[in-house]
């Protein structure tokens, strides 16, 4: 597939979600619902099936590497982002500010990506880096976007850390390690289910984008400042960093594409349950969710390009 047909078929699966939504076809509630159901059976599905894949000794030992590359580059961001954002005064946007910063799409378009772009190998690496943010990501939220001054409930914060796709993982990479194979009817199905995850998941990005505001939005630069950052600034340096440290040019562009993707689509969802009164930063965070979505269409493609080159 071409770097201009996958740039096509992201906005055409964003599209539909768009106008399912303006037609009610999507009634309210119905996108968050949708997002359970994807998180919960077709993503886990997804997960375990992109195991299933020929043993290779060299990827086996590339495990502890993506890990360790993981957590070694999301506490560069942490510090980095916290350093950057240490001015603003506004504390509910400062913690939404940062968290935009540090998360992405990394599941609804960042797998659609990967795995058209970077074939089973590439997108093996995506998963096993995106284990220990996802890990950060469902379990940090709280404690990141919870009302100033309140302490995370421990037992639903190591609820978040076992999430259905984080157990996936485990469940898919120990299959792989040991060489189980799975019936062709069960790694069949799983397959199936598994590859509703990504077009259902851009679908909600276009759901999302329909109940945006777009002229309110614009009442906010920092909308625009973290779209270009989280877009454009924050992958370029990631690229620059792994190229620095000497990292394999097929992991490098398997694993610089996470940076490369758009904001979380549920940290309007995040703010809403952890910190019910930050409505400003909430809608912030969902104007930022929709700008960085509409512009990935244009950035992603270029990244693939850069990419392409250095590998």
């Amino acid at each position: 597939m071409t770097v201009i047909q996958l740039s096509i078929r992201l906005l055409l699966f964003i599209l539909a979600g768009f106008i399912a939504r303006k037609v009610k076809a999507m009634p309210d509630g119905f996108d968050r619902m949708l997002s359970r159901f994807v998180m919960a059976v077709p993503l886990p599905c997804m997960i375990i099936s992109s195991f299933q894949m020929a043993f290779s000794v060299d990827q086996l030992l590339s495990a502890p590497l993506l890990i360790a590359l993981s957590v070694g580059s999301m506490a560069v961001m942490f510090i980095l982002v916290f350093a950057a954002t240490a001015w603003m005064k506004d504390r509910d946007l400062k913690k939404t500010v940062r968290f935009t910063l540090l998360f992405t799409n990394f599941t609804f378009v960042g797998f659609a990506v990967v795995k058209e772009v970077c074939g089973e190998a590439g997108f093996f690496n995506y998963v096993l880096f995106t284990l220990p943010i996802r890990v950060m990501f469902y379990g940090g939220a709280a404690m990141m976007l919870g009302k100033t001054g309140t302490k995370p409930d421990v037992r639903e914060t190591v609820k978040k850390f076992l999430c259905a796709p984080v157990i996936a993982v485990f469940i898919g990479f120990a299959l792989y390690a040991f060489q189980v194979p799975l019936p062709k009817v069960i790694s069949t199905t799983l397959e199936t289910i598994g590859n509703m995850a990504s077009p259902l998941g851009l679908m909600l990005c276009g759901a999302i984008i329909a109940d945006a505001d777009f002229r309110s939005a614009l009442k906010h630069p920092m909308v625009l400042v973290v779209t270009l950052c989280r877009l454009l600034v924050i992958p370029a340096a990631a690229a620059a960093l792994f190229r620095l440290i000497g990292v394999k040019p097929e992991i490098l562009r398997s694993t610089v594409y996470y940076f490369a993707m758009p904001v979380a689509s549920l940290t309007p969802t995040f703010l809403l349950r952890y910190d019910p009164e930050a409505a400003e930063a909430r809608t912030v965070s969902g104007y930022i969710v929709v700008a960085s979505t509409l512009f990935c269409v244009l950035t992603i493609p270029l990244w693939t390009l850069l990419l392409d080159k250095l590998s």
